[in-house]
């Protein structure tokens, strides 16, 4: 059968009075299991099998990648509303990320950026390359390109990625297999 797991970050300028501007949200199979913000600075478990499964130094690593993960969202945005020369207003950063496993085995992975709402790169696994939607996307498609980026990325995404995947079901499978 089919599994899933995937990712939402979503970075805002201007998120509104008491939200915070960053965001990150875990599904596996559709269900919402975690969750990070950039006001908590902790990962979280939004299931109850999540919670009961996962020990505190899961919590510890994932909140260090969390926390990471806003710092280098940060940068994005600030680079961004340079590149597209802009100084102000509401701007957003989206990336969406994650693994498939699919009935017969085979495994899918993805990472994509979307900046205010558009799609502005994404992540081409099998050819370890990225492709800028945009021309503003091309500087950031060089650098990464050049910095080795794909070569992590693509073991991520087949291998860490679907281990997690697979202790994510197990930990849920009682509950995830209901739906």
């Amino acid at each position: 059968e089919l599994h899933t797991l995937r990712y939402i970050h979503t970075a805002m300028t201007d998120p509104g009075p008491g939200q915070p501007w960053y965001v990150d949200v875990g599904y596996v199979d559709g269900e919402l299991f975690v969750h990070y913000n950039s006001t908590a600075r902790r990962y979280v478990p939004r299931t109850e099998w999540m919670a009961a499964k996962a020990d505190q130094q899961y919590w510890d690593g994932q909140t260090q990648i969390g926390q990471r993960n806003e710092r280098s969202v940060k940068v994005s945005l600030d680079t961004l509303q340079e590149r597209y020369n802009q100084t102000g207003g509401s701007h957003t950063v989206q990336l969406m990320s994650g693994c498939d496993i699919l009935e017969d085995g085979t495994i899918r992975g993805y990472r994509q950026y979307a900046y205010d709402g558009k799609d502005f790169i994404a992540f081409d696994k099998d050819m370890k390359t990225f492709t800028a939607a945009v021309p503003e996307a091309v500087p950031t498609k060089r650098k990464w390109e050049e910095g080795g980026v794909a070569e992590g990325l693509k073991q991520y995404l087949e291998e860490t990625c679907v281990e997690w995947l697979r202790r994510y079901v197990e930990y849920g499978k009682a509950e995830l297999g209901r739906r």
